[in-house]
């Protein structure tokens, strides 16, 4: 009974809570019309989750790995300080011409550095203490990402991964290598006495670890 009401409640939630972005609309409905894997976008209500986190952190910088068309960049560039920046990473030229179109007309696109290129060999060279990183990429990399990192977030910094649950297949005793390194990556922070982790079953599953 509950699976049917589902779709109602979500709509009830819709009705709720605070609208996004003209522009942030208009992003997501031309990602779905022009891309094949349109399901990678953050969407409205991971966007407002990861827009209202960075309005109460009030961070400074902000990396992200992962742009695809923009859409989650825009939402947590909306809790940046007057004079903060977000940078955001991605690997492939195929979302361009969706993220200049349409990502660029929104007002908060002017504190965004978009870089293009391997996060893994960009990281390196980005010396800032992150408030917020946001990881969003290839989901074997999350291990390797987190090892660059951590020496780069202070004490009340987050770290907010998705794609935690990766389709419920962490829960398989066979994993392919992707879910290994989630789960690993999973493990990890919970076990680490460096991070406070929560999962949260928010679409594939989306974590957030403070920095002790």
């Amino acid at each position: 009974m509950y699976a049917i009401q589902l779709k109602d409640l979500n709509a009830y939630c819709d009705v709720h809570s605070h609208s996004e972005d003209p522009f942030l609309k208009e992003l997501e409905r031309q990602t779905y019309l022009q891309t094949i894997a349109p399901q990678m976008i953050s969407g409205r209500i991971q966007g407002r989750f990861l827009s209202l986190i960075s309005k109460l952190k009030r961070p400074r910088y902000i990396l992200e790995i992962g742009t695809f068309t923009g859409y989650s960049a825009l939402c947590l560039a909306e809790g940046l300080t007057d004079d903060g920046k977000l940078h955001t990473i991605e690997i492939s030229d195929d979302f361009d011409h969706i993220r200049d179109q349409y990502a660029m007309q929104s007002p908060v696109a002017k504190k965004i550095v978009w870089h293009k290129g391997d996060a893994a060999t960009l990281i390196p060279d980005m010396n800032y203490s992150w408030d917020i990183v946001f990881m969003d990429a290839a989901k074997n990399q999350y291990i390797a990402y987190l090892d660059l990192l951590e020496k780069n977030m202070k004490p009340g910094s987050l770290l907010i991964a998705d794609n935690v649950l990766w389709y419920g297949k962490v829960l398989e005793e066979k994993k392919d290598e992707e879910t290994r390194i989630l789960d690993l990556f999973n493990k990890r922070l919970k076990n680490s006495t460096d991070w406070d982790t929560q999962i949260f079953p928010l679409r594939d599953g989306i974590s957030i670890s403070m920095k002790k």
